[in-house]
């Protein structure tokens, strides 16, 4: 590592440091224990995050998610906006640094699509990528961190010190191993040797400083916490983050007003270990064939390849002038032919669904239509009131307005 990458690191309060755990025969050093120095509170270095919350230098995060959900052009664009130094999905690059893929799968010519792919859709140009991007296949030498000794029961870490020897050399702050499970050769229902391949990772992120993200695939069913990542739960437990990639549902797509059909195209990224965000306010995707523009005679339509890029749900609210609004209101006020007033639910009776309003002014789906009403109940616009139907001769609860919390309403 050169001495300015290192200063910077050491200036930032991380001390990247040698670790020579892959040597199963050194003599540990006596256990000592230490009285606690209790610094200053303001002289503790804050945590080096280098992408918003999810990369930290020196950790491991994890990034589980089922097929086809894009994970690899996620994991490919992280670092690039890392090495371009540029915000390209949306999240904050704290700092420029070097990266590294190492995708243990897709053959080089498969990476070189993915990039230039990436490198299309976000207008980067290569000089923003030459000496700072590395790329590592696996059809050639692969990668093998853990696996069984030949005594068949204790774990080497065989390519453990070449590894931090590349990344320093190439001053490399990202690391990316897509897929992980190729990344070792243990046990992947094993928690003891989950551990140890997680712990050779961490090794690698303290010695070298780098911040690593691991990609997992999930079992077979419900992807919907990070309990579904595949193998044994130590990997999980292991990480100092815990992101998951997931497919928009039919609910979804519904809400946001996207055809069923085409919800595949849009994916949602959670931080598990923190929380799972509404989906109004969680980060999302969308996934773009982007035509290389490599056509050759045998070839004519070339390759189309997805990239990945930050996509905004849309919000009804910002669509909808508040005139519209009121004028929403106003009928919702007046309430129905022969007395009936509307109702925020179905079960009064379909007819009087307040909903229907909505779905004829603004063009939205049911389910926006229903999210749109309880926010209007929730901030008072609309209230609940019982009244008496004279025409069916019953009590029934019905929907009035605040003209105090009406949409442009000002008042002391």
């Amino acid at each position: 590592m050169s001495d300015d990458i290192r200063d910077a690191y050491t200036r930032g309060g991380f001390r990247p440091r040698v670790v020579a755990s892959s040597d199963q025969t050194a003599t540990p050093p006596p256990l000592i224990l230490h009285p606690a120095r209790l610094p200053d509170p303001c002289s503790i270095p804050p945590r080096q995050w280098l992408y918003g919350s999810h990369l930290i230098r020196g950790y491991v995060s994890v990034l589980v998610s089922p097929g086809g959900t894009g994970k690899s052009a996620l994991a490919m664009a992280i670092v690039l906006e890392l090495v371009t130094h540029r915000k390209l999905l949306g999240n904050h690059v704290f700092s420029q640094v070097n990266g590294a893929i190492f995708n243990l799968e897709d053959p080089m010519e498969e990476l070189e699509r993915r990039t230039a792919a990436l490198m299309i859709r976000h207008h980067i140009r290569r000089d923003e990528l030459e000496g700072r991007l590395f790329l590592h296949d696996g059809e050639g030498r692969g990668l093998k961190l853990a696996s069984l000794d030949s005594d068949g029961f204790s774990v080497a870490y065989p390519d453990e010190q070449a590894l931090i020897e590349q990344i320093t050399e190439h001053n490399i702050g990202v690391v990316v191993c897509d897929p992980f499970a190729e990344s070792h050769s243990l046990e992947e229902n094993s928690n003891p040797h989950m551990v140890k391949a997680a712990a050779a990772w961490r090794r690698v992120a303290r010695a070298t400083g780098c911040a690593v993200l691991l990609v997992h695939h999930v079992r077979k069913g419900d992807a919907t916490s990070i309990d579904a990542a595949r193998g044994a739960k130590a990997l999980t437990d292991s990480a100092r983050v815990g992101l998951l990639l997931t497919t928009m549902t039919a609910a979804e797509a519904d809400g946001f007003g996207i055809p069923v059909d085409d919800r595949h195209q849009y994916v949602r990224l959670d931080d598990v270990k923190r929380n799972m965000a509404p989906a109004g306010r969680a980060a999302w995707f969308q996934l773009a064939q982007v035509a290389l523009g490599n056509s050759s005679p045998d070839y004519p339509n070339g390759d189309n390849v997805a990239a990945i890029a930050a996509w905004q749900p849309p919000n009804v609210w910002q669509d909808t002038s508040v005139p519209d609004l009121n004028t929403a209101l106003d009928r919702i006020d007046a309430g129905m032919k022969g007395g009936h007033r509307y109702t925020d639910s179905r079960r009064g009776g379909a007819t009087r669904w307040a909903g229907h309003i909505l779905v004829e002014l603004f063009g939205v789906t049911d389910k926006q239509a229903t999210d749109m009403l309880a926010a209007w109940l929730k901030s008072g616009v609309l209230y609940r009131e019982d009244y008496r139907d004279k025409q069916e001769g019953k009590d029934r609860i019905g929907l009035c307005v605040n003209p105090l919390k009406r949409p442009g309403a000002h008042h002391a």
